[in-house]
Formats: C-alpha cells, structure tokens, sequence
C-alpha cells in the first residue's frame, strides 16, 4: 500500500493524516539554498624566466622543459574573517617533471598537506625559507618517498630546488576555502557560493594584488575582471 492510499483510508485519524501531509509537503519541496558566483578575466604580469645554471646544463639526462604559464590566484574574502567549516583537501602534489615544479603556482586552503614526487631522472631537493613555513626535505631521487608538509599558516611560501636553482613554487595559503586558480590566459570562474558580500582578490606571481567589492545574490554568475585585461 502505498502512503498516499494509507492517507486515503477512512481508518487514518485526522491528527495522524495531518502529520503525514507534513512529511509528504517536506519531502516535495526541500529547502532551497542559494549558490552565486563570479568570473572574468584577471591581467596578467609575465615573470622572467630563470634560466639553468651553467653548471647543470649539458649533463641532464633529459632536456630541461619551459615553466608552467603564469597564472593568478582568484578569492573570496568576507568582510569577519569567517568561514563555513570545512576540512581542507587532505594531500595535493606539487611534483618536480622536466626540471621544474608543476604547478608552478597553487593555492592551498590553511591546513591542507603536499608532498613533492620527483618523476626526474636525476636528484632534486625541495626547501622554503618563507616566513609563513619554513622547511628542507633535502635531496632526493625519483620514487622516493618523503614525508607531507602541512601548510598551517596562510601567506605565500616560495619553493625551491637547491640542485636545480632555476626551479620556483609559489604557494598561497588561504583562510577561505573559495579560491582558484586562473587559466594561462588569465580566465577564472568561482562557483558555488553562498550569497552575501565578498572582497573579490587576485594574486599575481610578481606579487601583485588586485581587488574588488563584489556582491553575490541569488544563483546569479556576476563578471569582474581586475586588473586592465
């Protein structure tokens, strides 16, 4: 039998069917929650590239590959500092490939670890003397395990090969957990979030920061380019 004929029944009391009409009400009309958004287009600075020392170049046994593109780090901040709970991306991989970190930039929720595989063919190291975490996981060859970093502090850590001099990281440590990266041509979308009053931010390799009020309503995808794209 089903719940609408047992409703229909002259045996339900009124109390009891008035009960399940609830139910049934709750379960064909749940609660809405509004999710905004924003995109555009971020103006992006090209870094100088650091160029292989002399001293390493002519004995890789594979060819040294280009960096990764500059790209721009894009969030969300509210105005209290606060934030839905969440837990942070357990573990994201910044490798060393072709003599390089990739991702060359990447954002990181506070709390969130990586670890740093080497796919080289040859010794790489990986340490920070940033202020916002410091660190040294000393040299290592391809397939070795080293332990995570766990990035509890935000701000930007610099990451560096000390064999290999040209190679960077930049991470960004965020409180907010709406950030993302832009593509190569400075492209961003941010997503699924709730509605309400944002200072929209992006950041630059060369450390540069723009930003913008934003105000996010209903399931509207507002456009905001910063910069001068």
């Amino acid at each position: 039998m089903s719940l609408r004929t047992f409703m229909e029944s002259r045996h339900v009391p009124n109390g009891l069917r008035r009960a399940l009409l609830g139910v049934m009400v709750g379960l064909a009309w749940p609660v809405v929650t509004f999710a905004a958004g924003v995109e555009g287009i971020v103006a992006l600075e090209a870094m100088p590239p650091l160029q292989p020392g002399a001293q390493y170049r002519g004995r890789t046994r594979t060819p040294v590959l280009p960096p990764d593109a500059a790209r721009a780090v894009v969030w969300l901040e509210t105005a209290d500092g606060q934030y839905p709970a969440g837990t942070p991306a357990t573990e994201m991989l910044i490798a060393q490939e072709g003599y390089q970190f990739r991702p060359g930039i990447i954002a990181l929720q506070k709390g969130t670890q990586a670890r740093f595989p080497n796919h080289d063919e040859e010794f790489h190291s990986v340490f920070s003397y940033s202020q916002t975490k410091r660190f040294d996981l000393g040299r290592y060859r391809k397939g070795e395990e080293t332990p995570p970093v766990i990035f509890d502090k935000t701000g930007v850590v610099k990451i560096y090969c000390e064999i290999h001099k040209h190679m960077r990281s930049i991470v960004l440590v965020l409180d907010s957990p709406w950030f993302v990266v832009s593509d190569q041509e400075g492209t961003y979308r941010l997503t699924g979030v709730p509605e309400g009053d944002y200072l929209l931010k992006a950041w630059l390799p060369t450390e540069r920061t723009f930003e913008a009020p934003v105000q996010l309503r209903g399931e509207t995808l507002q456009r905001v380019n910063l910069g001068d794209p």
